[in-house]
């Protein structure tokens, strides 16, 4: 519960007086050293969180390294132990002003000049406590005091150091804006953050001093944390139109998914920060790519492109390109088509093998032997007495000829099915090669009967009218007796 030690007493020198912020371990205060009547800030571990053992040493232990650390823009620890009442404390110096969490309430967007100076300072006291192996892992807004000195210069206080943040179990506030200062290896449950971590969440402290609100946020902590390590920083352009140019490409450097792509050191970022914010051009993206790690990058995913270009263009002209000798191979299990026209079947084969002397028959221009060259047979004109049928025999086709064979002997006899008459004559069917005939006109419709309600059917090709015969009349009721005069 926030304030819960205000009045209170603790190691019976220092005076509780006001809560300054909720820190993972336990709340800072301001308060009075009554011994020295002097200003001081102390953080008190709740008696609940004192009886943990493991808490309680965590508490102490970050307190002896932070007493080791003296910077200016850190709130330095002078005194730290528990009291009998087993209530754990940590005594720093007096801090000055309000928290940037409360400034960035009241006044939404900062100037350009103050945010700048604000980042600055947090990165001076990140770098000395880097150095010397200290890792804050819950920088925010609300463990950054920032003050106007006698003269108006601010002056920037971080506090907080090595704190459980948003994620550990320990923590009891779970808000989603807790969770909006994390790196996104934080987010993905890396086990040891290290000093980028530090430095994404000084990016997104600058980002929330100019814009007036935090870049990634959600209604759950599961929310901001996929954005965290999923979605790109909205453009600081969107926010406001007075930055300088190269101040945006600074902040996106520190906000980058990827650690190796961020600034290495707050030094780097604290250099670039004032260059950009002095108006002379920076490119961080360039800074990006030249430092060794990005080099290498670079140049590994140009030589991959590199190879699937060229290997893409080898297969386009190579592969890829029609070969005759292929596209004409035949299949070895098909079977052989026989063409319409012109014919190559065993007619054309047989005719083939005839002698010259005979002439052939086009089947593609009708054209006729001419007589007495009958194909086939053994050059013996069989219809050359005339064309007249023997007696008694059946009518010749059109065109046919009646020939008398000598001795009733021939081959014609035997290939053509022929008969050889008591009278001696062979009558032999000759092939005739019927003429295409025309096409029929078609039978123009009856006229229709007047005031007939139905469409008369067409007139039926016209029969050979058979000959007339008696009719018998049928044996029917006299009602039923048939016209005599109609025949059926």
């Amino acid at each position: 519960m926030a304030g819960k030690f205000t009045g209170q007493l603790i190691a019976d020198k220092y005076r509780v007086e006001e809560s300054i912020v909720l820190s993972g371990l336990g709340e800072l205060y301001r308060g009075t050293n009554v011994l020295l009547e002097k200003p001081i800030s102390i953080a008190v571990l709740p008696a609940e969180l004192s009886s943990d053992e493991h808490i309680a040493f965590r508490f102490l232990t970050d307190a002896r390294v932070l007493a080791k650390l003296n910077h200016p823009n850190i709130l330095n620890l002078t005194d730290f132990g528990t009291d009998p009442n087993g209530i754990a404390y940590a005594v720093y110096e007096a801090a000055k002003g309000e928290t940037l969490r409360e400034a960035i309430e009241r006044e939404g967007q900062l100037p350009v000049e103050m945010a700048v100076e604000i980042a600055k300072q947090t990165g001076s006291a990140l770098a000395a406590a880097h150095e010397f192996g200290a890792i804050h892992r819950n920088l925010n807004t609300s463990n950054i005091v920032a003050a106007n000195d006698a003269s108006g210069a601010v002056s920037v206080k971080v506090f907080g150091f090595n704190t459980p943040n948003a994620i550990d179990d320990s923590l009891p506030d779970a808000r989603p804006e807790r969770f909006a200062y994390l790196a996104p290896e934080q987010c993905a449950g890396a086990d040891m953050p290290d000093a980028r971590g530090d430095i994404y969440s000084l990016g997104v402290i600058l980002f929330e001093m100019l814009a007036g609100s935090q870049p990634f946020t959600g209604t759950t902590p599961t929310d901001v944390m996929m954005r965290h390590i999923e979605e790109p920083p909205p453009p600081l352009s969107a926010f406001r139109q007075d930055l300088p140019a190269a101040l945006e490409p600074v902040v996106i450097k520190a906000l980058a998914k990827d650690p190796d792509a961020r600034y290495q050191t707050a030094a780097e970022f604290i250099d670039d920060l004032l260059i950009a914010a002095s108006g002379q051009p920076l490119a961080a993206a360039a800074a990006t790519a030249d430092s060794p790690n990005n080099i290498w990058k670079t140049a590994f995913v140009v030589l991959v492109g590199v190879s699937l270009l060229t290997i893409g263009m080898i297969y386009a002209t190579s592969v890829k390109q029609t070969n005759p000798a292929t596209v004409t191979q035949g299949d070895a299990n098909g079977m052989p088509v026989q063409p319409i026209n012109p014919a190559t079947g065993v007619e054309e084969q047989n005719l083939s093998n005839l002698p010259p002397d005979y002439t052939t028959y086009d089947a593609n221009s009708n054209t006729m032997l001419p007589p007495g060259t009958l194909p086939g047979g053994d050059g013996y004109d069989a219809w050359r007495n005339g064309g007249v049928p023997p007696p008694g025999g059946p009518p010749l086709a059109p065109g046919g000829q009646v020939v008398t064979v000598p001795n009733g002997q021939s081959p014609f006899m035997a290939d053509a099915g022929c008969v050889l008459q008591p009278s001696g004559l062979l009558l032999c069917p000759v092939p005739i090669t019927p003429t295409p005939a025309p096409k029929a006109t078609p039978t123009p419709k009856a006229t229709p009967v007047a005031n007939a309600n139905t469409a008369p059917a067409a007139t039926p090709t016209p029969r050979t009218t058979p000959t007339p015969r008696p009719i018998t009349p049928a044996k029917t009721p006299a009602a039923n007796k048939p016209n005599p005069n109609v025949p059926m």
